[in-house]
């Protein structure tokens, strides 16, 4: 809360504490959303500085940041994208959201069990690119169902449905195997 305070008064350094925090989160989702890594920097850059310049008119309170940030880059993407003409066909609506699970998939190579390993990854590959990416940002970014429905652009309840038809497919999917392992994919380690 004091850093919020001391960066929405000007002080550069709570600014690049805030900076910190959030930009690997920031990239790594933005990268998910579009693949031309140069768009997701420019979009960064313009959200931060849109930040700092109307740092003192935000309404934004300190604990609903991620989710402010997350929508705002997810927005500014689809401008800037839209613009340039090189959105993918309904890129507004659906994102192809390709997340990739860089720890995950460590966890999953040291597992021994190979054919539960391919069964999952199997199950996540074949999800719809919505479901992916409210799974996402339900598990890795421990966002709120209402934040995800701000993001993903549509109802609370829709995205509970989402989230639910992701883990019954995936669960439909593996079978009687063991679902654990499916969890830790998602879960952030800190």
């Amino acid at each position: 809360m004091e850093v919020w305070n001391r960066f929405r008064s000007g002080d550069q350094e709570s600014f690049a504490m805030l900076y910190n925090l959030h930009i690997d989160t920031l990239y790594h989702y933005g990268t998910n959303l579009c693949k031309d890594d140069a768009a997701v920097k420019d979009a960064l850059q313009e959200l931060f500085l849109e930040l700092y310049l109307k740092r003192d008119k935000l309404k934004i309170a300190p604990e609903n940041l991620k989710f402010y940030l997350l929508l705002a880059l997810k927005r500014n993407l689809i401008r800037k994208l839209q613009a340039e003409r090189t959105f993918i066909r309904g890129f507004k609506n659906s994102v192809d959201f390709e997340p990739q699970y860089s720890i995950e998939f460590q966890i999953i190579e040291q597992e021994k069990d190979e054919e539960i390993n391919r069964k999952v990854m199997n199950a996540l590959n074949q999800l719809p690119a919505k479901q992916k990416e409210a799974v996402y940002l339900r598990f890795n970014e421990s966002l709120e169902y209402s934040e995800i429905a701000g993001i993903l652009d549509i109802t609370i309840e829709s995205v509970r449905k989402q989230v639910h038809r992701a883990l019954k497919t995936v669960r439909e999917i593996i079978g009687n195997n063991p679902i654990p392992i499916f969890f830790s994919l998602f879960v952030k380690k800190g």
